[in-house]
């Protein structure tokens, strides 16, 4: 008798009547593996070190949306910036995935020989790509620059002027806090939008302590004016060093000290108006292309007059790459600016791209989805206001919806970081079951730490999960610790519940399993197989490639239940009623893997989803 079937059966071995399979012993075991993994998951956010902290958690599977665990799960709490899977979500619903942003050079004068007796005016509806971060993008400016040298432009004898209207000012979020708006996650957004609306400034030790501290900032033409009170110490001292800028004012302090000999600190400034940051780019791309332009870099809510479209002619037409770098880049890197782009470009263009107008709509969409607003309240795209809050099962929501529609499942998966491969995920669950199995936004914050996104099992089970953590007296690290051991301890569901199961009844797989008041008995040989005890005879029941194993009947010896790994795991199931009409015994033991089986005397596959 050979080895050959692995699927999770109930066979009826009495009359061809059809009866409604009782549920037998299928239920408690595959109870006892959820339990287990729940129990797993208590004990694990509610270590010692770490059980002081609020926690919300809800996990779910994809495929059935069955809920394998929650804790808090409705109560809403700080997001931090799993904010932006909610923004980036709504922005691809909305937006679609080929959107793209636009610029548009104009000069609204004519050419004469080499001179353009007028302004050049750019106008922008916030592309928030011409960074680093596009390889592809960061040379924008110079690639203008020869577009106007090669209409044989050299001169301009007008303004520069930055049409950033498109974005209402001043470009921040609801609750952000003032002392966060220095820094370069708390920049300002605008309608024009240059190297993430950020300065660059490298700090390193003079020549002797007691020395000024040498500082250089990059980009050039921030506007800035810095205040540099950062001091050279001893070697072995530590560094440390603070910026600070009241809001509308272009002086940045910067107080600290570095050691000698330590290596540069870089730290990053927000730009005090991004659009005066972006003008002084493209002037120096300008010069570099030996365009040369009388006037100043004039931000047009200054300009004495604002230009007419109508009257003026279009030098350039850009258009920005998908929205789908956009979203990569807020969801892998968790950039501020662009998850507020986003929400700016989610108002209705007749409105005006106000934050409030771009939250109307968020909510809209998420009305459409059927997310309760009890369950969310937003303040800003981003996350970094202290004012919003999330339950875990608005995330657990959005990412499921996300999912479940064609059109967003695999791009929306491919902008989240991917545990040991990129982005802020890059270095965690290294080594473990779970690298490269985890898709996740991470959010952090100070006493805030959150993560939810998607998981494949081992067994390749879709799972969707959300876990925040606030209120914490240790260090991030600890929390971090304890979402990225209850994400290996999902990864191995249910495969690992299985194989503790399977080597728990291993003792028992080969014995003879008696049905109650007949001379029959159940034996698991690899196969299964019904023993007449009176007649010494075997009919044997499986012909599947696989391994039947634990046969157990039912109260009345009507029913045999058994499991088997036929779909690649473990699996105990109820099997449901069939219904169908009786045929001979013969025809339902030759009958291999019956997709809707004719009677209930035949066996009855429910595969493993």
């Amino acid at each position: 008798m050979r080895a050959t079937s692995w699927i999770a059966l109930v066979v009826f071995l009495s009359a061809c009547a059809a009866k409604s399979p009782p549920r037998g012993n299928a239920i408690p075991v595959a109870r006892g593996a959820l339990e287990q993994l729940q129990q797993d998951l208590r004990a694990i956010f509610s270590s010692s070190d770490t059980d002081h902290a609020f926690w919300g958690v809800s996990i779910r599977t994809l495929k059935e949306d069955a809920v394998l665990f929650s804790m808090n799960a409705t109560r809403m709490q700080t997001p931090a910036s799993n904010q932006k899977v909610i923004t980036s979500a709504v922005a691809a619903e909305r937006l679609g995935w080929d959107f793209r942003y636009t610029t548009r050079v104009f000069a609204t004068g004519p050419q004469s020989g080499e001179d353009l007796n007028g302004d050049l005016v750019i106008v922008s509806d916030g592309d928030p790509t011409i960074n680093p971060r596009h390889p592809d993008r960061w040379g924008v400016f110079d690639a203008w620059a020869k577009e106007l040298h090669a209409r044989g432009i050299r001169r301009v004898r007008g303004e520069l002027i930055g049409d950033d209207n498109a974005f209402a000012e001043p470009g921040w979020g609801v609750g952000w806090a003032w002392d966060d708006l220095s820094l370069g996650y708390g920049a300002a957004v605008g309608g024009l939008q240059y190297h993430e609306n950020q300065v660059e400034l490298l700090i390193g030790p003079g020549l002797e302590a007691g020395a000024r501290a040498i500082v250089s900032v990059s980009p050039p033409g921030s506007g800035l004016i810095l205040d540099k009170g950062v001091i050279t110490v001893a070697e072995g001292q530590p560094n440390r060093v603070s910026l600070q800028r009241v809001p509308g004012s272009n002086v940045l302090t910067l107080r600290g000290q570095v050691a000698i000999g330590s290596p540069v600190t870089t730290e990053l400034a927000s730009a005090p108006n991004p659009t005066i940051l972006y003008l002084n780019a493209l002037r120096d791309a300008l010069d570099r292309h030996d365009i040369f332009v009388d006037g100043y870099s004039v931000d047009i809510d200054d300009a004495e007059a604002r230009p007419d479209y109508s009257k003026a002619t279009l030098l350039i037409e850009d258009r920005s790459p998908t929205i789908g770098s956009v979203i990569d880049v807020c969801l892998k890197w968790s950039r501020n600016e662009y998850a507020e782009t986003l929400l700016h470009s989610l108002a209705p263009a007749s409105g005006g791209n106000t934050a409030a107008a771009g939250l109307t709509a968020l909510s809209e969409t998420l009305d459409q989805w059927g997310i309760a607003r009890s369950l969310y309240v937003a303040r800003d795209g981003s996350g970094l206001s202290r004012n919003d809050y999330v339950a875990p099962d608005a995330l657990i929501a959005v990412l499921t919806r996300m999912w479940r529609d064609p059109r967003h499942m695999a791009p929306f998966r491919a902008t989240l970081p991917q545990a040991a491969v990129s982005g802020t995920l890059a270095n965690r669950l290294r080594d473990t079951p779970a690298a490269e199995r985890v898709w996740a936004k991470t959010g952090t914050m100070s006493n805030v730490r959150s993560l939810s996104g998607y998981i494949m099992t081992l067994d390749n089970e879709p799972l969707v999960f959300a876990i925040m953590a606030t209120s914490f007296r240790v260090p991030a690290s600890q929390i971090d610790a304890v979402m990225d051991e209850a994400l290996v301890r999902l990864v191995k569901y249910p495969r690992e519940l299985h194989e503790e199961s399977r080597a728990h009844h291993t003792a028992d797989l080969r014995q003879p399993s008696r049905a109650p008041r007949t001379h029959r008995a159940a034996k698991a040989n690899d196969d299964i197989h019904v023993l007449d005890i009176a007649h010494g005879s075997a009919t044997r029941l499986t012909f599947d490639g696989g391994d039947e194993f634990n046969p157990d009947w039912s109260h009345d010896g009507a029913y045999l239940l058994y499991g088997s790994n036929q779909a690649g795991a473990m699996s105990y199931r109820p099997i449901a009623e069939q219904t169908s009409p009786t045929v001979p015994p013969s025809t339902c033991r030759r009958r291999r893997r019956p997709a809707r089986p004719p009677c209930p005397r035949q066996m009855v596959s429910a595969r493993h989803p």
